[in-house]
């Protein structure tokens, strides 16, 4: 009997080591730093992932407060005002106009630390006139006046203009300057806005983010501005911009950023403080405002939504004076650029390509609204204790109790501390994550539970990848020259992708056993791959009786729609060339629709499978416009950019323009029957041509339209452009347009 207890003893005992050693292990894989060296853990990748959908996507997020807007700098303004980065004078004109609509503060996220090249060509010029023997003041009366005197005239009239500076590098290091002399640099005066008041308590530790130099804006503008602070953005270790540092400790002083510049003017130069707690605690202070901040003094982003969420309006329309008085009156107003390739960008919670203008705003809306979010230390630390408690309470109980009942608790202890998560982040902003506690709770449950009764071996081996990655020729050709093609990501390209599939094919799988119809689809996508192949395309995806395939990289082809358009009618010449030797294709009919534009290409994927695939827009409108052969009756679907980019010697006409599911866009639709010499009747589609080009010089196309669907009853585009057009009779504009809600 002793010795029956003492097994049973043992046993237990080495339940809880092995529930020990789970948790630790899981505590490995969530760690930051192993053996004194930088590890990143797994979970540390997945963490902040599930924080983002608890914040942003659990719940709905709270519309912005309505007192900040952007004047963005976008691509119709560059259009129109000229090639970015602008002369001061464009800057100027800004600054007065948001002044007359009495603005109440401006902020520039862009720097000015160098002079206005017009500037400089300014004094070059007149250095050669003075050489030339003319008097300074005839050469100052003859040439343009200084841009950048004339933006900072513009600064000081206005007198609530604030301008970023850019530190050239900062770091993040234990806060020691208590101690010993920090370092001092010249800086121009008005120094950068800092802290009004710093209250740093006994055992403060926390690795503020220092700086020992930074790129300030040009003398005369620095002084003509209400004041300069930092515009530097962080981002996270997985690359997403969550937090804003908004304390830098440089030149002695506690600098503020560009966010907490906007709020402080806008609240009247509240107050400013900035509170270093014991350990790792730090707050910053506006008015009645307390601001979170973490160990390193950042800020975490409450997004407001997707970008565009803030309001913003184009600097052109603002210097024409189209944008209302009331959007600007008493708003704080940051000028930014959003244009492509443009500016600094983002991979935020909310979505990438996110520009840095918008974080900024967001950054100000949260200070004005108060509503902050926080994960610092203190946070982290709930995480640890509530893993290691809830891991090894469940090691516990599972050496005691049945299966049945601790599976019951490890369920009542998940709902129980999920709901404590959610209960934190809506009762005061804390993101506290899960995932640590979670996985310790599950993995010690399952690790315990397979000791005890022994229902797995000690180790388990890892299922082996039963799939393998297949490329295209000539996408392995471009890996063996480029080894880095292999990693995961993508790339912005120009491309045309096609999309078919077989009309009818959920009917002939019904009438069919299994096996014919798979020869039948073996026989059918041998010779179709081979088509596409042979024309230079990438097949992306078969997807049942679909193909998905796409023209340009990884070659480089200066024309990527017309291979795609000859690829499409091959495919269907292909197919009724099968028909005439096999009679299970005689009536076997397929629907294309092509697309080009742009779109993400690349390896994408999994660290341990990935396609070289294509996303984006452009790859949905194509699988659309596939979609609709149906609707239409034709076999052959496009957008004009994919007619427009192949050239001549198609015959074709257009269709309309139609709005797909899920697309904001018009787009318009063109059928192509051929190519001139193969059949297909090219006056039917001239005279249908004619008869749509008459809508357009106000004509009416309707008898015409009648006449062919005469001749042509069964051509679907003709019937529904005419019913269209009926109507739309009596209006003074009539197009044609198709919307469809469906896929």
């Amino acid at each position: 009997m002793v010795s029956r207890g003492f097994n049973q003893r043992w046993r237990t005992i080495k339940t809880i080591v092995w529930a020990l050693f789970a948790v630790a292990t899981v505590a490995l894989l969530d760690s930051n730093t192993l053996a004194g060296r930088r590890f990143r853990g797994p979970l540390t990748e997945i963490e902040p992932l599930v924080s983002d959908f608890l914040v942003y996507r659990l719940f709905a997020v709270d519309p912005p407060t309505g007192h900040v807007v952007i004047a963005e700098v976008d691509d119709r303004s560059i259009a129109q005002l000229g090639r970015f980065p602008w002369p001061r004078t464009v800057e100027a004109e800004l600054v007065k106009a948001l002044t007359a609509d009495r603005a109440k503060v401006v902020t520039f996220d862009m720097f000015f630390s160098e002079r206005d090249p017009a500037d400089v060509a300014r004094d070059q010029i007149g250095a050669r006139l003075r050489a030339a023997g003319i008097s300074p003041k005839t050469i100052e009366g003859t040439l343009n006046p200084s841009g950048d005197k004339g933006f900072a005239q513009a600064l000081a009239a206005s007198g609530s203009t604030y301008l970023a500076y850019a530190f050239d590098a900062h770091r993040s290091q234990f806060d020691q300057t208590a101690g010993g002399v920090a370092p001092q640099v010249a800086v121009l005066e008005p120094p950068p806005l800092a802290y009004n008041l710093v209250r740093k308590y006994p055992g403060f530790q926390s690795a503020l983010t220092v700086a020992d130099s930074y790129i300030a804006p040009l003398p005369v503008l620095n002084a003509a501005a209400r004041g300069t602070a930092y515009a530097d953005i962080d981002e996270d270790e997985d690359g997403r911009a969550r937090a804003y540092p908004a304390v830098v400790r440089f030149n002695g002083r506690y600098c503020a950023p560009l966010f907490l510049a906007a709020a402080d003017a806008y609240l009247d130069r509240a107050p400013l403080s900035l509170q270093l707690g014991p350990a790792t605690t730090a707050i910053a202070t506006l008015a009645d405002r307390r601001i979170p901040l973490d160990e390193m003094g950042k800020m975490m982003v409450r997004y407001r939504g997707k970008r565009g969420t803030i309001p913003h309006y184009a600097v052109v329309d603002i210097i024409d004076g189209l944008v209302a008085s009331e959007a600007l009156r008493d708003k704080i107003v940051i000028v930014g650029v959003t244009a492509h390739a443009l500016g600094d960008r983002f991979v935020t919670p909310v979505g990438s390509d996110f520009p840095g203008v918008e974080i900024q705003a967001n950054a100000i809306d949260n200070v004005l609204r108060g509503d902050f979010i926080h994960h610092s230390f203190n946070e982290r630390g709930e995480e640890r204790w509530a893993g290691w408690v809830l891991g090894v309470g469940i090691g516990i109980a599972a050496a005691f109790l049945t299966a049945v009942q601790s599976l019951l608790l490890l369920i009542m202890l998940l709902v129980s501390y999920v709901a404590y998560v959610v209960w934190r982040l809506r009762s005061s902003g804390a993101v506290v994550g899960p995932v640590f506690p979670v996985f310790a709770l599950i993995i010690t449950y399952l690790t315990t539970i397979s000791y005890r009764y022994m229902v797995e071996g000690k180790d388990k081996r890892r299922l082996r990848s039963v799939f393998e990655m297949y490329l295209h020729p000539d996408v392995l050709a471009s890996v063996v020259d480029d080894p880095e093609g292999l990693k995961l990501g993508g790339q912005r390209q120009h491309l045309s992708v096609l999309f078919s599939d077989i009309v009818g094919f959920t009917q002939l799988a019904e009438r069919l056993e299994p096996e014919p119809l798979v020869a039948l689809l073996n026989t059918y996508m041998s010779v179709m791959t081979d088509v596409i192949l042979n024309s230079g395309g990438v097949v992306d995806k078969l997807m049942g009786d679909g193909i998905m395939a796409f023209w340009g990289p990884p070659l480089k082809l200066t024309n990527t729609a017309r291979p795609a358009i000859d690829c499409a009618l091959k495919m269907m010449a292909e197919l009724e060339a099968l028909g005439a030797r096999d009679e299970r294709f005689r009536n076997l009919r397929i629907g294309i629709g092509i697309a080009t534009g742009e779109a993400i290409v690349g390896n994408l994927g999994g660290e341990r499978h990935f396609d070289y695939s294509a996303v984006g827009d452009t790859v949905n409108l194509a699988s659309r416009l596939e979609g609709l052969t149906r609707v239409f009756k034709v076999k052959l679907l496009m957008n004009r950019a994919t007619l427009d980019e192949a050239g001549a010697g198609y015959i074709s006409r257009e269709v309309g323009r139609i709005r797909v599911k899920g697309r904001e866009q018009l787009e318009p639709a063109v059928e192509v029957a051929g190519t001139a010499g193969n059949g297909v009747d090219a006056t039917y589609y001239d005279r249908f041509a004619k008869a749509i080009a008459a809508i357009h010089n106000g004509g009416s196309p309707e008898e015409d339209l009648e006449q062919l669907l005469v001749e042509r009853p069964n051509d679907m585009v003709a019937t529904m452009c005419l019913e269209r057009l009926r109507a739309t009779a009596g209006q003074p504009e009539r197009e044609i347009i198709f919307e469809f809600d469906t896929k």
